[in-house]
């Protein structure tokens, strides 16, 4: 009967008349798609199918409201009472100086109010309660107890799709650049070749000031100080890991940098002087492991893939999807090539412990949440990014209470995050960090978070190639992403031409 139905198959399409070697070639191309299909059912009956629920669900984080972020105050008292565990933090100028930021507090609370999602994630209703019960209602009165990077359901049509489209070309990407990187890394330890002159005391400045980890900033020295014009980049409770694979987290980790000279001048990691070479590593594992998961936990609010949007709004609901899917990537798959890796040499063995010491630190970056940061302001005429950034929320937010209507159920803060933050984050790391051989695996202290970092450097920073869909604010046709384009690029056209609709990369 099956040999019979393919016969007909064939009769119908008329492909009885294509020549038998690419007649075979087309049915092997068919089996072989079709086995990936199954693979790809099983993946999702595995990790979808009755393990998620849709924003929906009163059980689902992202059906109460995004958490509050953690006050200044909490942030100051957190810093304060973990330095006191580390002498050397006890002659720091920076640490009790921390300016009331009132009236920058007083605009992001019109900012929010701006950015506050509608009660449901159908078009044009409203729920008649506030409790989340009601079916396609959500939750406007409860909070979620803590940020979550990967919970939200799609159905196997959106998941198909996603591994069709974007997996196998975000696969080449990383396979191709990772050989290229081990080929590198060869031909350097014989000294053919010499990684790209670096100034690591620049390098660090970069870092802090051009990327995401600015939210760190947390006080500069006064006016007329002998010590110059210097900032300090605070974390408490910084999460990394020892070179033994061991997941730490250490009371206080402090960069001090010149705002003049947008320079390095010292680093404390609790009891330990690091110098700027190290202190590049560390900054650069909490990019891609505490902090830029952060940005991808809290774009779940700023989503909606409810199948009903694709008849109002199927731009929005396509960027939905490719976000949801990324988190999906990016947290659970993504420790399943360590093996690879390791196999390749490119990361040490003890990266497969079973306490997966990486997804630790990115539970840890995912918990703690984010700081309020208003003194962020201060880094304005220091910082190309934060300069950008402060101007473009206020005209996003503002955007998006015009169109709100087109983004039902999505929390505009949120949405925010996981495109113009995210995608930036992105394009700054790939742009600062030139030369993945900056990352020196070879410290005594720090070398394993050198080796995820160069993997993660090559593989997971730049653009994804090959996708046919649009992701770009610019071009995209949507009134709402070419508003926000428009005033945004005559700000910084650079940056702006870089900002993603979705979580793509």
């Amino acid at each position: 009967m099956i040999g019979r139905a393919i016969i007909a198959a064939l009769l119908s399409c008329g492909l009885y008349q294509v020549p038998i070697p690419t007649l075979v070639g087309l049915l092997a191309l068919t089996f072989v798609y079709l086995s990936y299909v199954f693979w790809v059912f099983k993946k999702w009956n595995k990790d979808f199918s009755g393990h998620r629920t849709t924003r929906r669900n009163k059980y689902s984080p992202s059906n109460r409201s995004m958490p509050p972020v953690k006050t200044l105050d909490e942030n100051k008292e957190l810093i304060l009472n973990n330095s006191k565990h580390h002498a050397q933090f006890d002659t720091c100028e920076l640490l009790n100086d921390v300016k009331d930021m009132a009236v920058t507090r007083k605009k992001n609370e019109v900012i929010r109010e701006r950015a506050k999602r509608t009660m449901s994630l159908s078009v044009g209703k409203v729920a008649g309660k506030m409790t989340g019960a009601l079916l396609g209602s959500l939750n406007m009165v409860d909070a979620a107890e803590e940020l979550d990077m990967d919970h939200i359901y799609v159905p196997f049509t959106d998941f198909l799709w996603g591994f069709t489209f974007i997996g196998p070309f975000s696969y080449f990407l990383w396979r191709y650049r990772t050989i290229i990187l081990r080929i590198r890394q060869f031909l350097w330890k014989h000294g053919l070749i010499k990684p790209m002159d670096c100034d690591y005391e620049a390098m660090c400045a970069t870092l802090c000031l051009e990327q995401t980890q600015a939210v760190h900033y947390y006080a500069r020295t006064p006016e007329g100080s002998s010590l110059g014009n210097i900032a300090g980049f605070f974390f408490a409770n910084f999460a990394y890991v020892d070179n033994d694979c061991n997941y730490q987290v250490a009371d206080l980790f402090a960069v001090d940098i010149d705002l003049d000279t947008k320079r390095f001048v010292k680093a404390k990691l609790d009891d330990i002087n690091i110098n700027a070479k190290e202190t590049l590593i560390l900054l650069w594992f909490n990019t891609i492991a505490a902090q830029h998961v952060k940005l991808h936990a809290m774009a779940n609010w700023g989503v909606n893939v409810d199948e009903a949007l694709a008849d109002v709004n199927p731009f929005f609901r396509q960027s939905s999807v490719v976000t949801v899917l990324y988190n999906y990537f990016g947290y659970t798959s993504f420790n399943g090539f360590f093996e690879t890796w390791a196999k390749e040499g490119l990361v040490s063995p003890g990266w497969l412990k079973p306490e997966k010491p990486l997804v630790q630190a990115f539970n840890h970056g995912i918990k703690a949440n984010v700081w309020q940061h208003s003194q962020i302001v201060e880094l304005v005429k220091y910082s190309e990014f934060v300069n950008f950034v402060v101007q473009v929320r206020a005209i996003f937010t503002a955007e998006f209470q015009k169109h709100k209507d087109l983004f039902p159920g999505t929390d505009g803060e949120a949405m925010f995050v996981g495109t113009v933050l995210h995608s930036l984050d992105h394009s700054l790391m790939d742009w600062n960090l030139k030369d993945p051989l900056w990352l020196d695996v070879d410290d005594p202290r720090f070398g394993k978070m050198a080796e995820v970092g160069r993997v993660v450097k090559v593989g997971f920073v730049s653009d994804v190639p090959g996708l046919y869909f649009h992701k770009r604010f610019k071009g995209s046709g949507h009134p709402f992403y070419e508003a926000v384009y428009k005033k945004a690029a005559k700000i910084n056209k650079k940056l702006a031409d870089n900002m993603d609709t979705c979580i793509i990369k």
